[in-house]
């Protein structure tokens, strides 16, 4: 039940009076128990199209149209909307029914509702139309004040029915007795090809491994893949993928795309673990994409709360945030003030550009003017070469520390020798102590062993992890998989161990499974890149 749902509840079972409310709860549990469920009729094995429709309305309280499904508890009561509105919220995913509070949801099974010999008569779409929208069951009983009276028109009411008589025992596109149909897209031609290549040959061993024991519940995990060509967007491949019905999508190149994102949520398909598009801008607090690493406002306040730890140079400003325009950047931003805040800092000042036009030497000469305590440095390419490049204004007093997400680091020798001069700290997005060099040797040994060649390593460690998170995720969701099932399952993982990168924690409004970053910086000796902090956890 949704904590919105019980916050009803609560009002409701106030206005009413706690005995007649239990008086109501009893009448529930005393509807007879159904009969023993029989084989799923072969319309089950596929939805129809009005089927999915009505999956919609009972998992998420969302019409086909992407309108929230309306409800009220009574004639009067309190107001329902989208999720809160969903069936499954009260009856549960299978529909199955629950209890809560000392009140139960019944059973929605096709089984309980339109038996012959159920008591007070099967279930019709008439009956069942004033079930949903007057609170009335056959023979005029009227439900249960907390049973919802829905303003669903015939058509939703159809649909609904429609998946009503096949709720529980419906399955998914992509799934069947003997095998789960997984995809990916991936890069397959053009520059990005070979890293492509790794992580597919990675994911079809992960999965070879998993089927050699046996599979998952009986299951054997099959790859479809879908070229993205020479793009780490992924949008057009996506959309090809769910055209063939896959399943779920694990370690696939994704950017964000809105019309590609539209769909994933319209037709509930989870994606582990993307690849390819840096990181995320922040956590989405829901919907079906799962970032296993944190996003780009948790590596800014890693920075900021490393920055707090260390002595203030006297007479040293603000933190100077120099950033992209646009989501990503100004999450970035977002980060370092938030967390500044935290830390009783300065709020930090913002230096925004706009997308592949960034003017290093200007960035510069406002650190000069500005005299920040640190610099933060986020972009999508080359801005951090051209800071390290750009000439120092002339002052006499020393550069400020700068701070930077890792991947924009080039590691040439001259590269580095400028980082080590800047006083450059790398922010991780996974852990750089012993156990992330151990994890990555059990990655070394699993190449080995399925004979697949190391290369282009942060795709194949990150394609590694995504398919170790389905696995388990698939392992908890059941033997009756849905998708509804494994957002649920990847929703109760907690501290789980993907081996490479940072262990993985998710949520009901939680979709960035880690919360922190490690820093290295250059030693000027040696120019060798260090660890300089273990792994720094920040608060979601």
């Amino acid at each position: 039940m949704t904590k919105r749902r019980r916050r009803a509840l609560a009002a409701a079972l106030s206005a009413l009076g706690l005995a007649a409310a239990l008086k109501g709860a009893a009448a529930v549990r005393d509807a007879p128990a159904p009969a023993p469920a029989p084989a799923g009729p072969a319309s089950c094995a596929e939805l129809s199209p009005a089927a999915l429709r009505g999956r919609r309305i009972f998992h998420h309280g969302a019409l086909a149209s992407g309108e929230p499904v309306e409800g009220r508890l009574g004639a009067s009561g309190a107001a329902l909307h989208g999720k809160a509105a969903a069936c499954a919220g009260c009856h549960g995913r299978s529909g199955n029914g629950t209890s809560e509070g000392g009140v139960a949801a019944p059973p929605l099974t096709p089984e309980q509702l339109f038996a012959a010999d159920r008591a007070g008569g099967a279930y019709t779409a008439e009956t069942l139309a004033a079930a949903v929208r007057d609170g009335r069951a056959p023979a005029a009983r009227e439900l249960h004040l907390v049973m919802p009276r829905y303003r669903l028109d015939r058509a939703h009411l159809d649909d609904l029915h429609a998946y009503l008589r096949c709720v529980g025992r419906d399955a998914d596109p992509g799934v069947s007795p003997e095998a789960l149909r997984l995809g990916a897209a991936l890069p397959l031609t053009g520059r990005f090809a070979a890293a492509g290549a790794a992580a597919r040959d990675v994911l079809a061993a992960a999965f070879a491994e998993v089927n050699a024991q046996g599979g998952v519940f009986r299951r054997r995990l099959e790859l479809v893949v879908a070229d993205s060509e020479d793009t780490l967007d992924g949008a057009a491949a996506t959309s090809r993928l769910l055209d063939q019905r896959v399943f779920a999508l694990v370690g696939s190149v994704w950017s964000g795309d809105g019309d590609a994102a539209a769909r994933l949520a319209a037709d509930e398909v989870p994606l582990i673990g993307p690849l390819g598009s840096g990181l995320p801008a922040s956590d989405p607090g829901d919907g079906v994409v799962f970032h296993l690493q944190p996003g780009l406002d948790t590596l800014a306040r890693v920075a900021v709360a490393h920055l707090a730890g260390a002595p203030a140079p006297t007479g040293a400003g603000a933190l100077l945030v120099v950033h992209p325009a646009g989501p990503r950047g100004d999450a970035f931003l977002r980060g370092a003030r938030s967390e500044a805040l935290r830390r009783g800092l300065p709020a930090p000042v913002s230096f925004p550009f706009e997308p592949g036009r960034f003017d290093a030497a200007a960035a510069a000469d406002a650190a000069a003017r500005l005299r920040p305590r640190a610099v933060l440095l986020a972009g999508e390419g080359d801005e951090l070469s051209r800071w390290l490049a750009a000439p120092s204004p002339s002052t006499t007093r020393p550069r400020p520390a700068l701070y930077a997400p890792a991947f924009l680091m080039r590691r040439d020798p001259g590269s580095l020798r400028l980082a080590a001069a800047a006083r450059l700290l790398l922010v991780h997005a996974s852990p750089t102590d012993e156990a992330e060099r151990l994890d990555l040797l059990s990655l070394s040994s699993f190449l080995e062993r399925h004979r697949v060649p190391p290369r282009h390593t942060a795709f194949q460690a990150s394609a590694y992890a995504a398919a170790r998170v389905l696995v388990e995720a698939l392992k908890r969701a059941g033997a009756h998989l849905t998708r509804p099932g494994l957002v649920a399952a990847l929703e109760e993982l907690r501290g789980f161990d993907p081996g490479p990168g940072p262990a993985i924690t998710f949520g009901r409004n939680r979709r960035v499974g880690a919360y922190g970053a490690s820093l290295t910086g250059v030693d000027p000796a040696s120019n060798d890149i260090s660890p300089v902090s273990a792994w720094v956890e920040v608060v979601p």
